[in-house]
């Protein structure tokens, strides 16, 4: 099958080389891509629906990134924040579609239709709105708009006050609601009413601005840890706020910024408390499986955890990539669950740059090297600004054997995130498998020099020391890497590509041995 990367429509004539929509060169879709289109929609099918233009008859709807309308660039945080919160609270309606945030955000910016919009994401409503903002007062415009023939369903102005922005969010969601001839019942009406968690709107905007950068990572990750720090200091009840800091506190430890030691104990904390404040928010759970798995290693508690985020949300994209992650890395023997997993997310968010990068690491991860840079490049396609993106593309390159063009992705990971540690690393294997040992080892010689005067993963330094033939420096780095409880040593130590000089030592395994995978066997 072949599939429109503008449009997503899915053509099944393979001697076709355009979209006969919009003219955009086709793709050809890999095996998870076509499995998805095939598992995504019902027995009416995907090539009835992306082929004609017909969209099912059950309700469904894309929240678009409201239009800031404000003369301060920070209010985008706001703007952001108040269509998430709006999607958020309409995903919990049972008998209504809503697209993932950051498919819905992909068209932030761009001049294009609601008909587009629809058949992009497969929904026949689009929410649409701006937000004037000055000093307290606020002017929110939305309207919904059928995307099959571009008439307004409805559409309304609110002139409010800050401290009225929870209650225009609950008018806002039951008049979609009502527009839509959808029924909230009892306990569903409260449930999705039930999503402020706070009165106090300026722990409210700290919290939203928190979301919104960590959604960035990179460097961005150390201030939206001071965004939600704030929230939750201005409102401890604040459970999103908690969950939000506990997310933070993880990411910055995996992602090099600090010591496990000293932050992964902080983001349990902060997700216990968001547990004990709200048991019933997906957010908390799937937040205190991340910290629980990647540093207390407790596999069993980490998969009832992330079951239970996805019980509650089965729509929360981060709960099913980070589901399919630890099926995919830590579990053994459960490759096809994974899959799953990684089919739902893609029907869940298709046009994320991170959904892809997620898919292109399963792709490296399990061997099937086409399909993880087709992904990868989907991901830069989606996300031009990820780093994340960037590197997934230079490994999975390098796994293709395709060396130049695997370090000019490197060197562009390395331009958007400052030189971080994960792509110097990958640079570094790149360069070995090239025979370009002297290269190798001056990036090598940059992260030692490096490490000396910051903080470096030894889930990093390892694999580039063992790349460039210093192996026992190599065995200590990864030893260490053991005792610190560095989490990224516990997420590729199995199944990375760059790990492979050292799965072929004993020494290596035995440490291994230490982290108890389950189902997996470490001998040579």
């Amino acid at each position: 099958m072949k599939r429109c990367p503008q449009c997503n429509r899915v053509e099944s004539d393979e001697t076709l080389k355009f979209c006969r929509v919009d003219g955009t060169p086709l793709t050809v879709s890999t095996a998870l891509e076509s499995e998805s289109a095939t598992m995504a929609l019902p027995a009416s099918g995907p090539i009835e629906e992306v082929t004609t233009g017909r969209l099912r008859n059950a309700p469904s709807i894309a929240v678009l990134s409201f239009v800031n309308m404000s003369a301060d660039p920070e209010n985008e945080y706001f703007c952001d924040g108040l269509a998430e919160e709006l999607l958020n609270a309409l995903a919990k309606i049972e008998n209504l579609k809503v697209a993932a945030r950051t498919s819905s955000f992909s068209f932030k910016g761009k001049n294009v239709n609601v008909d587009e919009i629809g058949r992009a994401l497969h929904v026949n409503t689009v929410l649409e709105g701006s937000v004037r903002k000055s000093g307290n007062r606020l002017r929110i415009t939305v309207q919904l708009v059928n995307a099959t023939d571009g008439y307004h369903l409805w559409s309304e102005r609110y002139d409010r006050e800050m401290q009225d922005i929870f209650d225009v969010q609950d008018e806002i969601t039951l008049a979609v609601v009502d527009a839509l001839k959808l029924r909230l019942l009892g306990d569903t009406k409260e449930a999705v009413l039930k999503r402020h968690h706070t009165k106090d709107s300026a722990a409210y905007q700290a919290y939203l601005k928190g979301r919104a950068l960590l959604y960035q990572r990179g460097l961005s990750i150390p201030r939206a840890i001071d965004c939600f720090t704030q929230a939750v200091s201005l409102d401890g009840e604040y459970a999103p706020a908690w969950a939000g800091l506990a997310d933070g506190y993880t990411t910055s430890g995996y992602s090099g910024f600090k010591p496990a030691t000293e932050v992964m104990p902080r983001a349990l904390e902060a997700a216990r408390r968001a547990l004990q404040l709200d048991p019933d928010l997906a957010e908390a759970h799937n937040a205190f499986a991340c910290a629980t798995l990647l540093y207390d290693l407790d596999y069993d508690l980490a998969e009832q955890e992330f079951k239970r985020a996805l019980e509650l949300n089965p729509n929360y994209p981060q709960a099913r990539a980070w589901y399919a992650l630890f099926l995919l890395q830590w579990i053994g023997g459960r490759d096809q669950e994974a899959r799953d997993e990684l089919l739902q997310l893609l029907q869940i968010d298709p046009l994320s740059g991170y959904a892809n990068v997620i898919l292109a690491f399963s792709g490296i991860s399990g061997g099937r090297v086409s399909e993880a840079v087709e992904h990868a490049r989907r991901g830069v396609e989606l996300d031009p600004n990820s780093y994340l993106a960037h590197w997934s593309v230079s490994v999975a390159l390098a796994c293709d054997a395709q060396y130049e063009e695997a370090a000019a992705a490197a060197e562009r990971a390395l331009a958007i995130s400052g030189r971080h540690s994960w792509a110097l690393t990958t640079l570094v294997s790149i360069y070995a498998a090239w025979d370009k040992l002297d290269s190798a080892r001056a990036v090598y010689r940059e992260l030692e020099a490096r490490s000396v005067r910051e903080y470096i993963q030894p889930a990093m330094l390892a694999p580039a020391a063992a790349a460039v033939g210093e192996m026992d420096r190599a065995i200590a780095f990864a030893q260490q890497a053991l005792d610190d409880k560095d989490p990224l040593f516990v997420m590729l130590a199995r199944t990375w590509p760059d790990y492979g000089r050292l799965r072929a030592d004993s020494r290596f395994l035995g440490i291994v041995s230490h982290l108890a995978l389950p189902g997996w066997s470490m001998a040579p």
